[in-house]
């Protein structure tokens, strides 16, 4: 569920190229586009809670918000259905779109309380 080194050389630059976004689209097809679409979007977002510092990546989806462990975890229907049943893919586009906007830079950080953590993660958690 990572990107190689070569991706992310490419993701790194200031700006893609024509023949990057086609290389992209060939390997990830809709999801590359959807995620980058994500990305533009500034629908990536990346709360530290304190006092405890730990860190949560969230993507603002269609239907609702999905928390993510990077590279790994999705609470997204896509994930569970793609990923884990099928096993036709091995990333949604929110884990890609994570990816993708952490290498840029792109994503919003938002600062708040373990307490509204706790009470944020019971939605987030959800996997409808």
């Amino acid at each position: 569920m990572t990107l190689s080194l070569i991706e992310v050389k490419k993701l790194s630059k200031e700006s893609l190229t024509q023949d990057d976004i086609e290389y992209f689209r060939n390997k990830y097809g809709k999801k590359f586009i959807r995620a980058l679409r994500i990305v533009e979007e500034k629908k990536v977002i990346k709360y530290t809670f304190q006092p405890s510092a730990s860190t949560t990546w969230i993507v603002r989806g269609r239907a609702r918000d999905y928390m993510l462990i990077p590279k790994t975890y999705c609470t997204c229907r896509s994930f569970y259905q793609e990923v884990v049943i099928a096993r036709e893919t091995n990333m949604c586009y929110h884990l890609l779109a994570q990816q993708i906007a952490e290498i840029r830079g792109q994503y919003k950080t938002l600062d708040s309380t373990d307490v509204e953590r706790r009470k944020m993660y019971v939605e987030w958690r959800r996997t409808d």
